[in-house]
């Protein structure tokens, strides 16, 4: 005997949602309502028709509505989509056809629904002689459509800011980097995390699927809330707790972690590879190569990485020596190179060397990249430390739109390397503008192809490269352009 679920499950694929099923199973008040949803289908043409609208200073003008209808299916009253809740209390009819594409909407799911019933009978094959059938029915193709017919999240038109909620521009600009992914689009928005089946208290993973569903819906236009992200975080970690300015890097890292651990089956174990999305995704593994100098042996250790911490003071450092080092411009690629250059350890170190009858010897340490993950986070340290005082160090960084981590990598016949599997293209530019103790953050993210926008919390201001490039950046976020099979 099926359960209730299932049967939910069955009418939801079978008839749209669970709220059609009643209607569709019974002959007479399917027929009706399959006519009432025909009349109304080929009355609307497939956009809405020019509407004259008052235009200040230059009276009425004929333009599109920008605004979809909503035509009730049981009476002839026409909503928008700020009137349809109120007109369902009041009447009880439930169904609607949107104006713009003649979709079925149901108000008890809030949501556009599918049924392939209706397809077949208000199709675009379908004809006005209701005594007559032109489809041609393939069973087949119907039972994949009844099993795999889904609800479409996205929806999102545009580009939309995130609420400061008191100094939280640090967790907007990473939420930014974040909801721009199409990986992690895909994944939230496919449910990739079951809201409705996780059972994980307070979970990080829950709160950001619905801030995906948010920012991708279709309904709504302003910036969206991350408060219940926040709480959770609150909850999760008392270091980021309270309204008081965070690091952008410390919370992006934060959030990583909290997502790993939020995944059914994850490992905690550095002895134990990882599977999980987030594992995959944000996490690469970094080798560190110590070299003894007297007998040569090199031991190896892999630690795995989350991002890359650049040092840039020696970069600024020479931009301050003048003109005639103007050619060595601080880049990106020279912090890169200077992090996995050779360097030699301090006699402090004391390295003792197992061939050398563990004796104290003088080495050379390096560090390579063993594993890149898809999504690169990139800091650039501006904050110099000593023992009397603290300072940000302030200047421009060039950085590419397209970057090669192929140099930077523990490939050994570098040029039989298909080459096109480390290349990444950067998606999010993030600036601190103040202080070491405050300050303000915003982001710069590219949008589908070439498009930039500025996202500073809730406002959303169209950008150029050119502006993209001169920014004093402090996190980078680069996005891998093939994700290929290939252990790296």
């Amino acid at each position: 005997m099926a359960s209730l679920d299932c049967v939910h499950i069955l009418s939801e694929a079978a008839y749209g949602c669970e709220h059609l099923a009643p209607i569709m199973k019974d002959a007479q008040t399917a027929t009706a309502f399959k006519t009432g949803f025909r009349k109304q289908y080929e009355a609307l043409a497939p956009y809405t028709k020019p509407e004259p609208v008052a235009v200040q200073a230059t009276g009425l003008r004929t333009v599109s509505s920008l605004k979809p209808k909503y035509h009730c299916l049981s009476c002839p009253e026409v909503c928008l989509n700020t009137e349809r809740k109120a007109h369902t209390k009041k009447t009880g009819h439930g169904f609607y056809i949107e104006s713009r594409n003649r979709f079925l909407f149901c108000e008890e799911c809030v949501d556009f629904v599918y049924d392939h019933g209706l397809e077949r009978f208000c199709g675009p094959q379908a004809k006005v002689d209701y005594t007559k059938t032109t489809w041609v029915s393939d069973p087949a193709a119907d039972a994949y459509v009844k099993l795999n017919a889904n609800k479409n999240l996205c929806s999102r038109r545009g580009a939309r800011g995130v609420w400061n909620m008191g100094q939280t521009c640090y967790q907007s600009v990473i939420l930014q980097a974040l909801l721009h992914d199409p990986t992690l689009a895909a994944y939230f928005l496919s449910g990739g995390h079951d809201i409705h089946t996780c059972e994980r208290s307070f979970c990080v993973a829950c709160a950001l699927a619905e801030i995906f569903m948010d920012f991708n819906s279709g309904e709504k236009t302003e910036a969206v809330s991350a408060a219940t992200l926040l709480y959770h975080g609150w909850d999760a970690s008392r270091d980021m707790a309270g309204y008081r300015q965070q690091d952008a890097h410390e919370y992006f890292q934060f959030l990583v972690n909290a997502l790993h651990a939020s995944t059914p089956g994850h490992t905690e174990s550095y002895d134990t590879k990882c599977n999980c999305f987030f594992h995959r995704t944000f996490y690469g593994e970094l080798r560190s190569s110590v070299m003894c100098h007297k007998c040569g042996k090199t031991t190896h250790t892999c630690d795995p990485m989350a991002d890359l911490s650049l040092d840039v003071q020696l970069q600024s450092k020479k931009r301050k020596l003048g003109p005639r080092l103007s050619s060595n411009t601080a880049t990106l690629t020279g912090c890169l190179d200077s992090f996995t250059a050779v360097e030699d350890l301090s006699p402090d170190a004391s390295y003792h060397c197992e061939k050398c009858g563990n004796t104290p010897q003088r080495a050379s340490k390096r560090l390579q990249i063993r594993k890149l993950p898809v999504i690169l986070c990139m800091q650039l340290k501006r904050y110099e430390h000593n023992s009397s005082s603290s300072e940000k160090v302030h200047g421009h960084i060039d950085f590419p739109m397209t970057l090669n981590m192929l140099p930077y990598t523990v490939k050994k016949d570098k040029e039989r390397v298909d080459t096109s599997k480390y290349i990444y293209d950067l998606s999010t530019v993030i600036v601190h503008q103040g202080s070491m103790d405050s300050g303000h953050y915003y982001a710069y993210t590219r949008l589908a192809g070439d498009k930039w926008v500025l996202m500073d919390d809730n406002k959303v201001t169209v950008a150029t490269i050119a502006e993209v490039l001169r920014q004093d950046a402090y996190l980078l976020f680069y996005s891998i352009r093939s994700i290929g099979t290939e252990k790296i």
